[in-house]
């Protein structure tokens, strides 16, 4: 007979999301993953469900099999769920990922002593709730914790709505040391390692890499200071190594940063990282789930990037008009996105790879405005994509949001989600949006046809 490990068992859990529409962007658990190489390499055994498994084959022959693409991307298995009492709306409300009784199932199985469970945006809660509700439901006297996004921007409406033993937020290293030795668990030794727990259900199809954590930048509609407080810079052979193991045992050729400021510190980190990519010649495809900023990208990024295997260039322009910077971001003071589409060109991007984000449905910012930023994005030829407002709980802009909805946003996160419109006024209409998302799109269509 074997030996039976007395390791503490870690359960790791990605929960579901519930939401009008949702499409893989290279949407993996990054975070959570990093938490399970520590524990492990700190001895614990480790194991992970998957709540968005679009693999899962029992889910699948329920639900059908989920469009996929070679990229990494694509659906997951859908089912319609009804909205809660009190929210209202005419679209269709789905619950994506693996079906319950599945993941309830696996989490019995693995029997766990303490459980991590991550979440994401404030409007996806409720499959946070859900994931805390299987643990608790199973095994009721096991830590649950939570942690991520939705509990760092609203840990008291997490702790409430989730029920979970404790809420994770701030330093996450200390503060699980901290849970671990009041429970009597081995506290993790050293670090947060810059890479992730290494599972090839995860990693084979594409795979995320991050050189800089957190932005210097501190713009009023973004939470990726509150996030990560400083800026931290990167480390192009420690990115390298992680391409490399993920590549290696994997096979995995698809790879998307998740840097909210990738080109920051570009001579030190996207550089020298992309010439090591390029002297190996790998044959790799990178993407950009998150924009890049228009004024670090030089003729030599721009080069490096095509070289090594950029499929995709998406830009954080948010708007022609230098107001709205001045009010909202500083990124920059002058329009520069015309330089950087013919730098992008002259180094081998065509038109039709380069994508500008526009910011639209900020409180109180007219339509006209939204409308001018597009034409002046789609006259260089290259394709606009209108990136609607979510109001972000203890951003700049939270207490003006706070103000202007006349929707509870503090009570019910799922009125954060731009589907709801929750800006909408006068002077930019329900009506006026769906102008403007004809228009990008009848634009983009032409730019395509060209």
């Amino acid at each position: 007979m074997g030996q039976i490990s007395t390791k503490p068992r870690l359960l790791l859990f990605q929960p579901p999301i519930y939401d009008f529409a949702l499409f893989d962007l290279f949407l993996k658990p990054y975070g959570l993953l990093r938490l399970g190489r520590w524990l492990k390499e700190s001895g614990y055994e480790v194991f992970f469900v998957n709540g968005l498994d679009y693999n899962e084959a029992v889910t699948n022959d329920l639900l059908g099999v989920p469009r996929r693409y070679s990229n990494g991307t694509g659906k997951f298995p859908r089912m319609r769920t009804s909205l809660p009492h009190g929210v209202n709306s005419e679209r269709s409300f789905g619950r994506y990922g693996v079906l319950t009784n599945i993941m309830k199932s696996k989490v019995k199985e693995i029997n766990p002593d303490i459980i991590f469970v991550t979440s994401g945006m404030t409007y996806w809660y409720r499959g946070v709730v859900e994931a805390v509700e299987i643990c608790k439901e199973l095994f009721p006297e096991i830590p649950v914790l939570t942690g991520g996004i939705y509990a760092n921007l609203m840990p008291d409406h997490c702790k409430l709505s989730t029920g979970a033993d404790y809420v994770v937020t701030g330093n996450t290293e200390e503060s699980i040391k901290i849970i671990f030795k009041a429970h009597s668990f081995p506290v993790p030794s050293g670090k947060i390692p810059t890479g992730p727990l290494m599972l090839e259900d995860v990693w084979k199809d594409a795979g995320v890499l991050r050189l800089n954590e957190g932005c210097p930048f501190h713009c009023d509609y973004c939470a990726s200071d509150l996030l990560c407080k400083n800026f931290i810079k990167g480390n192009a052979e420690i990115a390298f190594e992680l391409l490399l193991e993920m590549h290696g045992r994997f096979g995995t050729s698809n790879f998307a940063f998740y840097d909210d400021a990738l080109l920051v510190n570009s001579d030190k980190s996207i550089k020298p990282f992309l010439e090591m990519v390029i002297q190996k010649n790998l044959q790799l495809k990178f993407y950009l789930p998150n924009a890049v900023h228009l004024q670090f990208l030089d003729k030599e990024t721009a080069s490096l990037m095509e070289r090594a295997g950029f499929q995709e260039i998406r830009l954080g322009y948010e708007s022609s008009s230098s107001d709205f910077h001045a009010d909202y971001d500083d990124k920059f003071p002058e329009d520069d996105l015309f330089r950087v589409v013919e730098t992008l060109n002259n180094a081998g991007f065509s038109k039709n790879s380069i994508t500008a984000y526009i910011l639209g449905g900020l409180p109180g910012q007219p339509w006209r405005d939204v409308e001018r930023s597009i034409k002046t994005a789609s006259s260089t030829g290259i394709r606009v994509s209108l990136a609607e407002y979510s109001p972000v709980p203890r951003t700049t802009l939270w207490e003006k949001s706070i103000d202007i909805c006349p929707l509870p946003l503090e009570k019910e996160p799922l009125f954060h989600n731009n589907s709801f419109f929750p800006m909408k006024w006068e002077g930019y209409t329900a009506e006026n949006m769906t102008y403007l998302k004809n228009m990008v799109r009848e634009l983009n269509v032409n730019q395509k046809n060209l």
